[in-house]
C-alpha cells in the first residue's frame, strides 16, 4: 500500500510562521477614517470594538483564511511530498544502461530513439532519488564502462547521462556485469537493474551474485540493413562483391542498394527485402590496384537505424602469393608452383629475396627458422619440426607409426586423405603428457599418430603456423593423392590470410591488423575527426586500433593516407532489432520486463506549488475587491 511521504521532513519547522502571522494580522487593526456629524457616534464606535475583538476578527475574516491556506501549502510543497512506488529501494543502486547500435531505432522518423526514452527514465529515477539512496550508473555495448561511482549527487549523475551516446557496436552482458559484481565486495548490492532494449545474446557466461531486473523499452520500427559485405576473386584482375541485406519485419520492404568504387558510384541495384526473404547480390568488381568499396543502402520508407545502412571494404591490389620453400623441400616448391596467382622462391641455399613472403615452408634450417620468425608471414608451414617449447612433452624415435585420425574439417586438412599414409619416424608423448598439456601452450593436434601428434597447429594474433612433426621424405605422403590438395590448402590459407582471395569487411569494435613499415609512427584518422596514434610491429603489423562508429578509417604518415580501412555494424541480430523474452544463466534463466520502464516516486510538490501561486492571486484580488479597487 502507498502512503504519502516527504523528502524534506525539515521544511515542516516554516509551520511555525503561522503564530507571528496571526499576531500581526491582530495587532495591524486597519480603520477607515469617516467624518460624523455629531460625537453621538462614539458610542457606536465602542460598541463596534466590541464586536470586533480579536476572536470575532479571525471569525469572520477570510483574508486571514486565505493567508493561512497560502503558507500551509508553501510549506507542504518545501517539505516536498511525494507517494513512493511499490518497488522495493535499496541503498545502493547499479543502473546499467545499454547503448548498443540498436537503441539508436526510432519509431519514426524523427522521434525519439530507445535511448532516448531510457535517458528520461533514468532522469526521473535520479530528480526522485530518496534520502540515503545512491545510484551508480554504467554503460554497456561490446564492453562495459562505469560512467560514476555510487553517489546521490543530482548533478553528477545527470551530468554522466547527458554523455551517453549509442555505440555502432552489439550488445554483450558480460562485461559490465562483472563490472558491477566487483563492488559487491564494499557495498551491500542487492539488486542490479539494466535498462535494453532486448537485443541481447540469450545466454550469458556470468553466475548472479544479485538479483537482476531486466527492463526492456520498445525495440523500435520497421529497419533494413547491410549484415554482409564481402569479396572473393575471380581470377586475375576479377572480383566477386557478395552483399547481404536483412530485414526487421516479416512483410518486404523497398531499398536501393548503391555501389561505390573509390568514390564513384558503379551499380546500383532494387531490391524488396523481409525478415525471412533476406537479399543477397554479387557484383562483379575489376581492381588492377587498390580499391575502396562502399555500399550504401537507400531505403524506400521510414529506416529505424541508420547505422546499418553503409558498409566499406578494402580490395587489396592484384599480385601473386609469395612462397618460400626450404632448399630441402623440392616437393613442397613443386606442388605449390603449378597452382594459380604464386609466386615461389625455392631457396637453394641462397639468401631470401626481401622478407615479405606470405607463405614460409621450412624443415627446420636456419634460414628458414629466421624467416619464419622475423618476415611476418601470415602462415608458416614446418616440416619434419616439433616446437622448441614441446620438445620437452614430445619426441621422436625411429619406429614407424601411422595415422589413427585426423581433423577433416580443418583448413588445412579439407578433402585430404590420410588413412592409407606410412610415417618412417614415430613421434612420441612423454610418460604421462597428453592433448591436454599441448592445449595448456597454445597448440591443437590436427593430426593423432598411434604414440603422438603428427600435425600442430597454433594461432597467435594473425598469424597461423603448422608443425608436421615428421618429415615428409620419410614417409608415403608425396606418393599419396593427399599430397597436392594439402600442399593446396595451405597456399589456399595463405591467399585468405594476405587477403588475396577472400576478403570481408571489417565490423565495428577493433580494426583488422592493417601491414605497414616495420617499427614506424602513424596516425588513424576516425569517421569523427579524432587522431588515434599507432606504431607498428617489428614484422609491420599496425593493431588494436579501436573503431567503434561506422565508416572510413584514414592511416596517416604525415599528411600523406597510406592506407583506408572501412567498418560497418554488419550484425543480423542489431539489424533485427529483435528482442529476447529471457536471458539464460548458468544458474537461472531472467526474464526481460515489460515496456513499463523504471518505477519512481511520484512526486506532488509542484502542485501544491501551483496551487499556493493560485491562491495567492485570488487574496490579491479579493485584498483589492474589498479595498474597492477591484469592481
Amino acid at each position: 500500500m502507498r502512503f504519502l511521504s516527504f523528502v524534506n521532513l525539515y521544511g515542516a519547522w516554516f509551520f511555525l510562521a503561522l503564530i507571528p502571522l496571526v499576531i500581526l494580522y491582530f495587532l495591524k487593526l486597519r480603520r477607515p477614517r469617516v467624518d460624523v456629524p455629531s460625537l453621538v457616534l462614539w458610542q457606536s464606535v465602542l460598541n463596534d470594538q466590541r464586536v470586533n475583538s480579536p476572536f470575532q476578527r479571525f471569525r469572520r475574516n477570510l483574508l486571514l483564511l486565505l493567508q493561512v491556506l497560502l503558507l500551509c501549502l508553501l510549506v507542504l510543497a518545501l517539505m516536498q511530498p511525494f507517494v513512493p512506488s511499490q518497488a522495493d529501494v535499496a541503498e545502493y543502486t547499479p543502473l546499467l544502461i545499454d547503448c548498443s547500435a540498436s537503441m539508436a531505432a526510432r519509431d519514426e522518423a524523427g522521434g525519439l530513439s530507445r535511448l532516448d526514452v531510457v535517458r528520461e527514465q533514468v532522469r526521473e529515477q535520479i530528480e526522485n532519488l530518496r534520502g540515503g539512496q545512491k545510484l551508480a550508473l554504467f554503460t554497456f555495448a561490446a564492453t562495459g564502462r562505469r560512467l560514476t561511482e555510487f553517489t546521490d549527487d543530482r548533478r553528477e549523475l545527470l551530468r554522466a547521462l547527458e554523455r551517453v551516446q549509442p555505440a555502432d557496436l552489439p550488445a554483450k552482458l558480460d562485461d559490465v556485469l562483472r563490472m558491477a559484481a566487483a563492488y559487491t565486495g564494499s557495498f551491500p548490492i542487492e539488486k542490479v537493474t539494466v535498462l535494453t532494449d532486448g537485443n541481447l545474446p540469450d545466454r550469458v557466461d556470468f553466475e548472479l551474485p544479485f538479483s537482476l531486473d531486466v527492463r526492456r523499452v520498445d525495440a523500435g520500427g520497421a529497419n533494413l540493413g547491410i549484415t554482409e559485405l564481402s569479396a572473393r576473386r575471380s581470377g586475375g584482375d576479377e572480383w566477386e562483391v557478395f552483399v547481404r541485406v536483412s530485414g526487421s519485419v516479416d512483410e518486404l520492404r523497398g531499398a536501393e542498394l548503391q555501389i561505390f568504387e573509390n568514390g564513384q558510384q558503379t551499380h546500383t541495384e532494387q531490391l524488396e527485402v523481409g525478415r525471412e526473404d533476406a537479399e543477397r547480390l554479387m557484383i562483379p568488381v575489376r581492381a588492377t590496384g587498390p580499391v575502396l568499396i562502399e555500399a550504401r543502402l537507400v531505403p524506400a520508407a521510414a529506416d529505424s537505424l541508420a547505422t546499418d545502412n553503409v558498409c566499406w571494404l578494402s580490395l587489396p591490389a592484384t599480385r601473386p602469393l609469395r612462397i618460400w620453400v626450404a632448399a630441402g623441400l623440392p616437393g613442397w616448391a613443386r606442388a605449390m608452383s603449378v597452382l594459380p596467382n604464386v609466386q615461389v622462391e625455392l631457396s637453394e641455399g641462397a639468401a631470401p629475396v626481401g622478407s615479405d613472403y606470405d607463405l614460409v615452408v621450412t624443415d627446420g634450417d636456419p634460414m628458414g627458422a629466421a624467416l619464419a620468425g622475423d618476415s611476418g608471414a601470415p602462415v608458416v608451414l614446418h616440416i619434419g619440426v616439433i616446437p622448441e617449447d614441446v620438445r620437452s612433452l614430445v619426441g621422436l624415435e625411429e619406429s614407424a607409426s601411422v595415422v589413427v585420425d585426423w581433423n577433416r574439417t580443418a583448413p588445412l586438412l579439407q578433402h585430404v586423405q590420410l588413412s592409407d599414409v606410412q610415417i618412417g619416424e614415430q613421434p612420441k608423448y612423454a610418460t604421462g603428457v597428453g592433448v591436454k598439456e599441448l592445449e595448456e601452450r597454445g597448440y591443437e593436434v590436427l593430426v593423432d599418430g598411434n604414440a603422438g601428434p603428427l600435425l600442430l597447429q597454433k594461432r597467435e594474433g594473425l598469424r597461423t603456423a603448422w608443425w608436421l612433426t615428421f618429415h615428409t621424405d620419410r614417409s608415403t605422403l608425396p606418393f599419396r593423392v593427399g599430397f597436392p590438395i594439402l600442399a593446396a590448402n595451405a597456399v589456399e590459407s595463405a591467399m585468405k590470410q594476405s587477403a588475396l582471395s577472400e576478403v570481408s569487411a571489417a565490423p565495428t569494435g577493433v580494426l583488422p591488423g592493417i601491414l605497414l613499415e616495420a617499427d614506424r609512427e602513424y596516425l588513424v584518422k576516425t569517421p569523427d575527426g579524432q587522431q588515434i596514434p599507432g606504431r607498428t610491429t617489428a614484422t609491420g603489423m599496425l593493431t588494436g586500433i579501436p573503431a567503434a562508429t561506422v565508416g572510413r578509417y584514414d592511416v596517416l604518415e604525415g599528411s600523406d593516407t597510406v592506407a583506408v580501412v572501412g567498418t560497418g555494424l554488419l550484425s543480423v541480430s542489431e539489424t533485427s532489432l529483435a528482442a529476447v523474452e529471457e536471458l539464460k544463466f548458468a544458474e537461472m534463466k531472467v526474464a526481460t520486463g515489460a515496456a513499463d520502464g523504471l518505477e519512481a516516486d511520484r512526486p506532488y510538490w509542484w502542485g501544491l506549488a501551483l496551487l499556493a501561486f493560485g491562491m495567492m492571486l485570488f487574496e490579491w484580488w479579493y485584498f483589492q475587491r474589498a479595498r474597492g479597487v477591484v469592481e
